[in-house]
This record gives C-alpha cells, sequence and structure tokens, in this order.
C-alpha cells in the first residue's frame, strides 16, 4: 500500500505535483499521489492501467524507454476535475517525440482516483533509412522550391534544388541523418556528418568521403529541409540541437554548414556566425550565393 500524501491538496495543487513527479520520473511520488486503486483511461473507456502495482509499472516502462517531459499549456479546473492540455516530449536513443495531450484528473479524498487521457497530434524524430529516400526527396524538393521565394529566383531555386539539393545516402549510412514526422507525415529533414564534404547530393559528389578529426575538423550540419506547412514551428531548431548533442557525443568541437540563404536567419537564431559567403555555378549560367557558417561546441558525453 503506498502512503498518501502528507497534506490535503487542493485539486490544482494535485495535479500540479503529480506533473512534477512525472517529470522528476519519481515513481513512489505518483504513487504517492494517486489513489491505491485508481483507473487510468484512454478517453473515454479504454482502461489503460488500474491499481497501484499496474500504474507503477505503466511509469516505470514509460520513463525506462524514454526520458519524457510534460510542457503544460492550459489549465482548468472544476470542482474535483483538473483539465490539463499539455505537450509531451520524450528523448530516447532512436530520437525525439512530442505528443499534444488533454488529460482530465478527477480527484478523490486528497488523491487522484481516476484518469482519462486524450492524445492529439504527434510529431517524432528519428534515423533515416534507404526506405525513406522517396518521401525525403520529395520533401525536400518541396521546401527548396516554396521557402525559397523572397531569397531566390525562380530560375536559382529550380537549378539548385535540381543540381545541388537531395539525399547523401551516406549520411542515412551513416545514421546521423533524420527524418522529423507528425502524424505519419514527413515534415522534416536533416543531419549532421563526421565526413569532410560539407552539401550536396549523391549525385553531387565525386570520389571517397574521408573521416573528419573531431579534436581539429569541425563536424557538418546537412541538409536541412522543413516542408511549407510546418516552416516556422521549431521544428528546424529541434533538429539543429539534436545533431548538436550526437556531434558532441562524438567528440567534435565545432559545426560547419554552407547554408541556404533562406536556411540562415535559423542558423544565426541558433548561434552559428558567418564565416563568408560564396556563390556556386550551376548549368544555364545560374550563379547561386551559400553562406559558409561556424559554431563552437562543448564536445560531451552521450545522453543517459
Amino acid at each position: 500500500m503506498t502512503a498518501p500524501v502528507k497534506a490535503r491538496l487542493l485539486p490544482p495543487t494535485l495535479v500540479q505535483a503529480q506533473l512534477d513527479a512525472f517529470n522528476a520520473h519519481d515513481v513512489d511520488a505518483l504513487l504517492a499521489i494517486y489513489a491505491d486503486d485508481a483507473s487510468l483511461f484512454q478517453h473515454p473507456d479504454e482502461l489503460l492501467a488500474r491499481g497501484a502495482e499496474q500504474i507503477g509499472a505503466r511509469f516505470r516502462a514509460r520513463f525506462a524507454a524514454a526520458r519524457p517531459r510534460a510542457r503544460l499549456l492550459h489549465r482548468i479546473a472544476i470542482g474535483n476535475h483538473v483539465i490539463d492540455q499539455e505537450v509531451v516530449d520524450a528523448w530516447s536513443d532512436d530520437g525525439w517525440s512530442s505528443t499534444e495531450l488533454v488529460a482530465n484528473y478527477e480527484v478523490r479524498d486528497g488523491r487522484i482516483a481516476r484518469a482519462w487521457f486524450i492524445s492529439g497530434s504527434s510529431t517524432t524524430l528519428r534515423p533515416a533509412q534507404r526506405a525513406d529516400i522517396p518521401r525525403l526527396e520529395a520533401l525536400i524538393r518541396r521546401s527548396a522550391l516554396a521557402l525559397s521565394a523572397g531569397y531566390y529566383s525562380a530560375a536559382q531555386a529550380a537549378a539548385v534544388t535540381e543540381h545541388v539539393f537531395g539525399v547523401d545516402t551516406q549520411l542515412i549510412d551513416d545514421q546521423s541523418y533524420f527524418i522529423v514526422e507528425r502524424d505519419g507525415a514527413a515534415v522534416a529533414c536533416g543531419g549532421w556528418s563526421r565526413r569532410r564534404t560539407l552539401f550536396g547530393a549523391d549525385r553531387s559528389k565525386t570520389g571517397p568521403d574521408p573521416l573528419l578529426d573531431p579534436e581539429h575538423e569541425a563536424a557538418r550540419i546537412r541538409a536541412f529541409f522543413v516542408a511549407p506547412e510546418a516552416a516556422r514551428q521549431g521544428l528546424g531548431r529541434r533538429l539543429l540541437a539534436h545533431c548538436e548533442q550526437q556531434a558532441g557525443a562524438a567528440g567534435f568541437h565545432a559545426l560547419e554548414l554552407a547554408g541556404t540563404m533562406p536556411g540562415v536567419p535559423l542558423y544565426l537564431a541558433c548561434g552559428f556566425a558567418m564565416v563568408e559567403e560564396f556563390e556556386i555555378a550551376l548549368p544555364g549560367d545560374i550563379r547561386v550565393p551559400l553562406a559558409r557558417m561556424r559554431k563552437a561546441i562543448a564536445p560531451h558525453a552521450p545522453a543517459d
């Protein structure tokens, strides 16, 4: 039997204590907040767990599989019911996920007696596989043509999309290129590289692509693209943070990239500095400006 919460808390305060315990991954604290015979449901009536043993096992399994953290967006308290709108982010060895959630907590006798959960849109970041290449190529083309408006002419956007942009399968094989999916649809992609190539798809590479020296050379940030309908929603920042963490875990002290003009504002906002602007010459006597950018990072151990 789990010891009850020491003080009789108001329902909103009790639910906040539950949120804090969840974010601390403290199963004992959670079981002290839930009633010994509490029930958890996927709304409206799909039973997820009942009683301290099942609820404890559910939380332990979730915390073992990932490192979740809930962000409270809005809270309504009506009598003994507290309704939270949350976003739950979770990090694992495979990547990151984010799920919108509405939770309705019923409080009785100072503890949560029942809870109902409604899951909304889900976004995941995972390593791309070769099977993803057709979807990635389609995403890259849509992103490059639509988001270049105002930065490149139509001719420049078409030329760089045709001759430069695309998937570098070496990154996929190295497990350092990532796809972001929202409810199964590809909405962003990007990666980092421990190899010398700075930019370009398979069709623009010639010869070997040797490994970089982490002590003296910068890891590459490669091929970031966001679907037009998902632009300015933080996906590029999320991808960059993931790549920076992985490059740091691999021992690199710096990141370097060749950014397109549409991407420069994002990279500047994320701490990159301009090194130089340069142009590439493409068929049809078209020249496209790019920016070489760099950021110092701290190498660190891989995340637990």
